[in-house]
């Protein structure tokens, strides 16, 4: 026996949702966009099997919402995005679907996830090669996008712009000689995944700036 939708009602918290009432009885929320997108209307019979299909839309709907809202705060990997998705109790095949439409849409895109982390840890924070492939592949990115987005060629220069400012906190120190110098800000350039010989030869380049009173910010 078809069922009927009896009432469409605006949601109060939610303007851009509405309630659908079946036969007299609320069944589901929705968004206005896929209540415009379905054309569903007051006295309109429903199926079963049309029933389902509407939550399902509604389903993946909310789910491409959750997605974007995840992405409004940084650009993410897909691996990213799909282990929110899963750890929001999202269906696989939900997930599926969501990546697909979105990919699509160019919102999600590993290479230009890659790129905008490497530009942001070399204004915001360098790391050396090593730790920037590290961190690429634990955001799910994989391994030809990362051998392709990050080399070692600007590691020194990288290394240095590091190393300057916290170089001239130690040199604050009254009893600072070279040894801890070298300890305290190679372990410093080495954590954040340089290389022995990069760390090596800007500490040496720090030192000699500082007893030449040259080094600056």
């Amino acid at each position: 026996m078809p069922m009927r939708i009896t009432a469409l009602e605006q949601q109060a918290h939610n303007q851009e949702r509405f309630s659908v009432y079946i036969d007299g009885i609320f069944s589901l929320g929705i968004s206005a966009e896929l209540m415009l997108k379905m054309e569903l209307h007051v006295n309109q019979e429903l199926s079963a099997a049309d029933l389902e299909q509407l939550k399902d839309a509604e389903a993946r709907q909310q789910a491409v919402e959750r997605a974007i809202n995840y992405l409004s705060f940084r650009p993410r990997s897909e691996a990213e995005v799909r282990r929110y998705l899963h750890k929001k109790e999202t269906p696989p095949e939900i997930i599926e679907a969501v990546v697909e439409r979105l990919s699509n849409l160019d919102y999600l895109n590993d290479r230009a996830f890659a790129t905008f982390w490497v530009e942001n840890r070399e204004q915001f924070n360098p790391r050396g090669a090593q730790a920037l492939r590290n961190e690429l592949r634990m955001k799910g990115v994989e391994r030809e996008i990362v051998d392709e987005m990050v080399d070692d060629e600007n590691d020194e220069e990288l290394a240095l712009r590091a190393a300057r400012k916290k170089a001239l906190l130690l040199l604050q120190a009254p009893d600072m000689d070279y040894t801890k110098f070298r300890s305290r800000l190679g372990g410093f350039l080495q954590r954040r995944g340089f290389s022995y010989s990069v760390v090596a030869h800007v500490v040496r380049a720090l030192w000699q700036e500082a007893k030449e009173g040259e080094i600056d910010e």
